[in-house]
């Protein structure tokens, strides 16, 4: 069944006839990584039981008897925005999603009080959106948690690592769950991290990791789908003995020294990783808006956004001060603030010079860390993925296309025939400035109202 929304009022929706044709609009081809440039004029989407039926220009689309015409002329059809890393806390949550044209969520999962990022409750939104969990994979524990002790010395060298019936069994749990992603934690070693990979992809989940135990460039070689955090995968381009540090007490004071190689003025050279991510299929998702947010830089007050409406104060994680904009991280190292906001700039450098060398980038918010605001933490994503490199069509294929292929989500994230039909209409060309993803005329989308 497929609702029309508009932006006027995001809970106002209006079924729709078997058959419904977008006429008009141009369409903006968003598959190559963002390459392609395939758009097309004057098209025609036909719509039907919740799918893409049929797609191309006005003249070549017969449309049945009885289709409803929708004119959409001199607009621009982008598919439903995907957002890698959110969550889902309450209703307005949801809500706000969709009034910024976010139709699918991905959310992690993890246990009550655990020391790993996720969400311990998923709303099921009531309004069409759709919720993609992920489940947490550690090396050592059967809830995929972590330690919350350091140094981890002890836990590296006399708690009991899992082995390869268990992990497999975690991976058929998570699968069987529903779950559509695994996320690797910290302290998975690379003989746990191959059977974690393999059984994954042999039951069609995505991996995604944040790594200490292992190095990148072997989780690389492994088949992992994307790294997560730009405060964690630069690790890997200090020195071999800096990130063994790190290793040894990575939820502690561990990674200074590889944190400091990061963000020195001599900054390590990223072109081996570069190389590396460019010839494999492993994507980035550097969560840019959470740090942007946390530490000012080039994070808007999250209150002045729109969507801002839907969400309360106490919903979000540490949030920035909604009459004075403060940054409650930042403020709380006053003597650190410089050091801070030159550090994170630096590693918006080193995505840009990962971008350069062929790394293909995925959008993830990170929302409520900090206060990010769901759905328009997004279109923030794409602005700062847009500042570090990223071609506008390639910052819209990082919450579309990229996405939906990274994470093996091959129902949504293009505009072709069988596909869901999430569509977002815009009033501005998204291929000038990513901001015009801001420019919603209408909604489309396909009403899932389960989690899985």
């Amino acid at each position: 069944m497929i609702f029309a929304t508009t932006i006027a009022s995001i809970m106002m929706t209006v079924p729709t006839p078997h058959f419904v044709a977008i006429v008009g609009a141009t369409l903006i081809e968003v598959s190559k990584e963002g390459r392609a440039e395939s758009d097309i004029k004057d098209s025609v989407v036909l719509i039907a039981d919740g799918h893409i039926v049929a797609i191309g220009d006005r003249n070549q689309v017969r449309l049945p008897s009885g289709t409803k015409v929708v004119n959409a002329t001199h607009r621009f059809v982008i598919p439903g925005l995907i957002d890698g890393f959110g969550a889902v806390r309450t209703q307005g949550f949801a809500d706000a999603y969709l009034y910024e044209g976010v139709t699918t969520v991905i959310v992690p999962t993890a246990p009550q009080g655990a020391n790993v990022d996720g969400e311990s409750a998923v709303v099921a939104p009531q309004n069409g959106l759709s919720v993609v969990t992920g489940a947490p994979i550690s090396g050592y524990s059967a809830t995929g948690d972590i330690p919350k002790a350091s140094p981890w010395t002890s836990h590296r060298l006399q708690d009991r690592r899992l082995d390869r019936a268990e992990l497999t069994a975690q991976v058929a749990a998570a699968a069987d769950a529903g779950r559509r992603i695994v996320a690797v934690e910290i302290d998975v070693w690379p003989d746990q991290l191959d059977v974690i990979v393999n059984e994954a992809h042999r039951r069609g989940l995505a991996v995604t990791a944040e790594l200490a135990f292992t190095s990148y460039p072997n989780a690389i070689n492994a088949g992992v789908d994307a790294f997560v955090r730009n405060d964690k995968y630069p690790l890997t381009l200090s020195r071999p003995q800096d990130f063994l540090a790190y290793a040894d007490d990575p939820m502690g004071s561990g990674g200074s020294a590889a944190a400091r190689a990061v963000c020195s003025p001599e900054m390590p050279d990223p072109t081996a990783f570069g190389n590396q991510l460019q010839a494999s299929h492993t994507a980035l998702m550097p969560t840019l808006s959470m740090e942007a947010t946390a530490d000012d830089v080039g994070g808007p007050n999250p209150w002045t956004l729109r969507a801002a409406t839907f969400v309360d104060l106490s919903d979000l994680d540490d949030p920035v001060d909604p009459t004075s904009g403060a940054r409650p991280y930042l403020d709380s190292h006053p003597e650190r603030r410089d050091r801070i906001q030159t550090c994170a700039r630096r590693k918006q450098e080193i995505d840009r010079r990962l971008h350069a060398l062929g790394a293909v980038y995925l959008a993830g918010t990170a929302t409520l860390s900090y206060g990010v605001i769901p759905g328009g933490g997004l279109h923030g994503e794409l602005r700062l993925l847009q500042s570090t490199g990223l071609t506008p069509r390639e910052a819209l294929a990082a919450a579309t296309s990229n996405i939906a292929s990274a994470f093996r989500l091959a129902d949504r994230g293009k505009l072709e025939s069988g596909r869901r039909a999430d569509l977002v209409v815009l009033t501005a060309d998204p291929r000038i400035d990513v901001a015009s993803v801001d420019a919603i005329a209408e909604l489309w989308l396909t009403v899932n109202l389960s989690i899985g």
